[in-house]
């Protein structure tokens, strides 16, 4: 089936509230992308189908990202594509992360739909880097994707570190759950312990995930958010200073090993085994083990959460 149709078949609906003109605007210029072209103006009409000359299918291009009534479209396109995607599935785990942009003076942040051992992009926003991890724009975030999600379906967010208790909160508001890992200098409260407040680094971890059980992150009460904490610390790799010329001590080295050397805490809604086994992850072939389980998340979604970075 020619790349046109398939593009045509699969954003029918997403386009279909749209002017007819920007619908093939759309359709040519991801055509041109499929066929070669690289993601520039100049690149972009080069590839362009049609029988018009080069320098017509320029202006169209030129044109096409000043369009305002274009730009009012992007998030109900957005929301199309989104429902598009997730509307048949009982179970959505997206990945959601911050990512650098070719530009120094933007970053992105997206949400992508963990399917199949890969990832398909649901939204991504252009945010000034002044304004990276502002929860404002966290939480319209995840209200814009919350429009496009089938409200049927079980939402699981899966995020690296960087995310703040806000973050988490509103999750929870939205009635999704979440697993995401913790990092830096927080207060936390195991069930187990009572009221006794203690830093994230004072538990101390091992290469087999441990499940120190149910508790409450962050210390302040309007910060605070109730979770489930699981541990886990990667076994040394060996390569002290083996990268570096003459073995010389190098203070960013230093910094980025002890960040590697430090636990993962993974900060997860409810019980990992029966969270796991509401939300039927697997067939019936799947490894039911809770170790497994927690190696799974704490590896295979934080390399999932990377693979679907731009840069």
């Amino acid at each position: 089936m020619p790349a046109y149709q398939v593009c045509q078949n699969f954003f029918r609906d997403a386009l279909a509230p749209f002017h007819k003109y920007r619908q093939n605007a759309l359709l040519d210029a991801t055509l041109a992308l499929i066929n070669g072209a690289s993601l520039t103006l100049t690149s972009i009409d080069r590839y362009l189908p049609g029988a018009a000359q080069v320098k017509n299918k320029i202006k169209r291009v030129d044109r096409l990202p000043g369009n305002e009534s274009l730009h009012c479209d992007i998030p109900l396109i957005f929301k199309g594509i989104i429902n598009m995607l997730t509307q048949k599935l009982s179970l959505c785990v997206i990945a959601v992360d911050w990512s650098g942009y070719p530009s120094q003076e933007y970053h992105v942040l997206r949400a992508s739909l963990l399917c199949d051992g890969r990832s398909l992009p649901l939204l991504s926003w252009i945010v000034p880097s002044e304004k990276q991890q502002n929860s404002q724009i966290q939480k319209a975030f995840l209200d814009a994707l919350a429009g496009g999600v089938n409200p049927k379906a079980r939402v699981i967010i899966v995020t690296d570190a960087g995310f703040q208790n806000a973050w988490f909160r509103h999750i929870k508001s939205l009635g999704w759950d979440f697993i995401g890992r913790i990092r830096g200098n927080i207060q936390m409260r195991l069930d187990s312990k009572g009221e006794y407040w203690f830093r994230r680094q004072e538990l101390q971890a091992s290469s087999k995930p441990e499940y120190p059980g149910p508790g409450t992150l962050a210390r302040s009460e309007y910060a605070r958010c109730d979770g489930h904490f699981y541990l886990h610390k990667k076994e040394p790799k060996g390569r002290k200073n083996r990268r570096s010329r003459c073995r010389i001590e190098r203070k960013s080295r230093i910094q980025h090993q002890h960040g590697s050397q430090s636990a993962g805490m993974v900060f997860v809604t409810r019980f990992m085994d029966s969270f796991l086994h509401q939300a039927s992850f697997g067939t019936g072939n799947w490894c039911y083990d809770r170790h497994r389980l927690v190696r799974l998340v704490i590896c295979d979604f934080w390399r999932l959460i990377k693979s679907h970075n731009p840069d």
